[in-house]
């Protein structure tokens, strides 16, 4: 993940470099993060750290400077690896390694650091370990709880839902209201009934009435700006005029090109905005108010969630109540899931189904071994009683 890639990234700034981190202290109070590069008599020379990559030179005056309190080296590595945990959703196995590699370092480069800190990191790293043990075996870690393949299988359609919908929500921050949105109808035609689409619900809500307003917005000063890019255009010479219309009308069929390709392959209702292409506009604010309405009017109550009855046909699965669970994968695929989470439902119950039938047809050859053998059984001691009578009987 984007936030996984960052914090390595700062792990390998921080660890691989040869600067101390300090923090100076001014006598008005102001602190500064960075590196003192030099100094002379009178002043130091600062690099000071606005952020992981912005960072300027200042000079100060030593007479400015109340304190500067240079971190040691391994007060340094445990600022990093104290916020390794708790770990973000849907980290992965490299990452976790990467962290386990450098808390299992910090043990071993610092025996003598601090007992509380030493505890606090070998307590990280229990964590870690236990955690990557779960996500090596197929299982995840998502809204913070560690989640097994076993379990993942049975939860698929939720879990699917709820990673779709952190997508939405990271996307909407990102403030790409037509990605939020096409991510959204995934979610909407294919988990309909899961708890993360009920969620989704007021998010996307806000999420239509931003892009409403937007399109008004471009809609509304579409006149104007038309007129203004046409003034430019006029006030240029002919030869940039041609141009200009050129590269406009090579643009436009461009746009139409990519927007028309969106309705029929990605049946999307969410097109790609051009402020100046009025169609879309229209087409994209249509759609977005009837999708307002269609929410307003929702009775949220009524959704019927698939996850219990998912769970109770499982159950009865294990149990080996073929009726419950064939009942249950009936109701599910009336819900409309994808195949993909009934099939191993199914699958599951047909195995169930022939290891029943090849049991009792087994116990049906025992039954058939033993009554056999019983019949030869009889047969021999009525055998050997004939023999005996035989034996028994005087000579004549």
């Amino acid at each position: 993940t984007m936030k996984t890639h960052s914090l390595l990234l700062i792990i390998a700034s921080v660890l691989t470099s040869t600067l101390s981190a300090d923090t100076i202290e001014l006598q008005s109070g102001v602190k500064y993060e960075g590196t003192i590069l030099s100094e002379d008599e009178k002043t130091y020379l600062i690099e000071i750290h606005h952020s992981d990559s912005i960072k300027d030179e200042r000079r100060i005056l030593k007479k400015e400077v109340k304190n500067i309190t240079i971190d040691s080296a391994d007060t340094k590595d445990y600022k990093i690896i104290k916020f390794f945990v708790p770990t973000p959703d849907m980290l992965s196995k490299k990452s976790y390694l990467k962290r386990i590699e450098l808390a299992s370092s910090f043990l071993k480069k610092y025996p003598g650091s601090t007992r509380a800190r030493i505890t606090e990191v070998k307590t990280i790293l229990k964590t870690l370990k236990t955690e990557n043990e779960v996500i090596s075996n197929g299982g995840l870690k998502l809204k913070g709880v560690l989640i097994s393949a076993t379990q993942i299988q049975k939860k698929a359609y939720d879990i699917d839902a709820i990673i779709l919908f952190l997508k939405i929500k990271k996307i909407a921050r990102s403030g790409n209201y037509q990605l939020s949105l096409r991510t959204w109808e995934n979610l909407q035609s294919n988990f309909p009934c899961s708890s993360a689409y009920q969620e989704s619900l007021p998010i996307i809500s806000r999420i239509l009435k931003a892009h409403k307003a937007e399109l008004d917005n471009n809609l509304n000063s579409l006149e104007l700006r038309m007129s203004k890019r046409a003034a430019a255009i006029k006030s240029l010479d002919s030869h940039d005029q041609s141009r200009a219309a050129q590269v406009i009308a090579e643009k436009n069929t461009i746009y139409e090109a990519l927007i028309d390709k969106q309705q029929k392959e990605l049946k999307t209702k969410w097109l790609t905005i051009d402020p100046f292409n009025k169609r879309a506009l229209d087409y994209n604010l249509r759609n977005t108010k009837a999708a307002i309405t269609k929410i307003n009017r929702m009775d949220t109550s009524k959704l019927e969630l698939a996850a219990p009855h998912i769970s109770s046909t499982w159950s009865a699965l294990n149990n080996g109540n073929i009726p419950d669970a064939e009942a249950g994968i009936k109701k599910l695929t009336s819900m409309k899931l994808p195949s993909k989470y009934i099939e191993p439902i199914t699958q599951q119950l047909e195995e169930k189904k022939l290891a029943i039938i090849q049991e009792k047809e087994a116990e049906e050859n025992r039954a058939r071994e033993a009554a056999l053998q019983a019949e030869a059984e009889k047969k021999a001691a009525e055998k050997e009683a004939k023999k005996a009578r035989k034996k028994a009987r005087p000579a004549r």
